[in-house]
């Protein structure tokens, strides 16, 4: 989560930046009226849904989300933050066969679309006249709970995902449990999922999540948040498929060696680009250090991935912050040795890693 502060003086002189910066709409991946879908190509793509944070500004960016395609077909959704399911739509994509849902958190701005993007996978599989059965479940994991309290209290602030997602679809007391009924009721089968927790530990090691017809996906614990255990209970994931591999680090400082651990060598790196070196200015507002401890400076994504190696290195989550300074931001990249590929990335934007 970033949230920067608009009521100071530097706050201010951000919030007129962002307005400056062009809107990265859904038409700078439609040239000549070509929808984004049709930019796929290849055994391994992704296209970027949200490129964003959580706060709406009007350069237009949703929050984050991706979408990864097998063979040309979509089937892993990694985080599914407000605005996502505008971009699905606007992409051209259909999600039929789309079964695999990976939450790195539980913040609103990787979470808010997913019942709109569940609810559009039955109506995709009606149109598409393959009503999904039970046996076919939409397939969620996400990280546990690490069961930080808050303060002065015995609440948990997290909860596991999968009581995240049961809160939402359980019977019998899940706030859209309709859907049970509601997608027999429109010919679209039979509504079912799976939630599965992933430890979020910074200490465990890379974890298999799936391994299933050559598609392979793997998660490891990171920091997003202050102390030794985050405050946010987070996850990194990578996603393997003939020989080629994105990495996503979702949220996260970078203050462990896990980001490298998980990225060695990947095709493709996603990540978090929320703040610079020395923005937010702590001097003026030291309340703002939180996010150093939320978010990974760009001196820190060099040298992950001069240590980790990745092929392509792309800059996502953008913020106020970060997006009107991208010149700054890639140089300090730079600076630290790294000389891969380099992009910034943009609401639906597709990459195809067999190119």
């Amino acid at each position: 989560m970033f949230f920067p502060r608009i009521t100071t003086v530097v706050g201010v002189a951000m919030a007129s930046l962002c307005l400056a910066v062009p809107a990265a709409s859904a038409d700078d991946d439609h040239d000549g009226g070509k929808l984004a879908v049709s930019k796929v190509k290849g055994s391994l793509s992704v296209m970027v849904l949200g490129s964003g944070g959580p706060m709406a500004t009007a350069s237009g960016r949703a929050s984050a989300g991706y979408l990864i395609f097998t063979d040309g077909v979509p089937r892993v959704l990694m985080d599914v933050g407000g605005g996502t399911y505008q971009r699905l739509a606007e992409s051209g994509a259909t999600v039929p066969d789309l079964d695999i849902v990976l939450l790195s958190h539980l913040h609103i701005d990787h979470t808010g679309d997913l019942s709109p993007v569940i609810k559009t996978v039955y109506f995709h599989s009606r149109g598409a006249g393959t009503p999904r059965p039970a046996s076919k479940p939409i397939r969620i994991w996400g990280p546990s709970s690490t069961n930080v309290t808050f303060p002065g209290s015995a609440v948990v602030q997290y909860p596991a995902s999968a009581d995240y997602v049961h809160a939402h679809y359980a019977m019998p007391g899940g706030v859209e449990r309709y859907l049970k009924a509601f997608v027999p009721s429109i010919s679209a089968g039979q509504f079912a999922y799976t939630a599965t927790n992933l430890s979020p530990l910074t200490t465990d090691p890379v974890q298999t999540v799936l391994d299933e017809g050559g598609l392979v996906i793997k998660s490891i614990g990171v920091l997003h948040g202050p102390g030794p255990v985050s405050t946010v209970p987070a996850l990194a994931f990578r996603v393997e498929y003939k020989g080629k591999s994105i990495v996503y680090s979702g949220d996260t400082s970078s203050k462990t060696g896990n980001m490298i651990t998980i990225s060695q060598g990947a095709d493709l790196l996603i990540y978090d680009t929320a703040i610079t070196d020395t923005m937010p200015d702590i001097v003026a507002n030291p309340a703002d250090a939180v996010f150093f401890a939320l978010h990974t400076t760009p001196t820190r994504i060099g040298q992950v991935a001069v240590a980790a190696q990745p092929k392509k290195l792309v800059l996502s989550h953008l913020t106020p912050i970060t997006e009107p300074r991208l010149d700054e931001v890639q140089q300090l990249i730079r600076n630290q040795g790294y000389y891969g590929k380099l992009s910034v990335a943009r609401d639906l934007k597709v990459y195809n890693l067999d190119d």
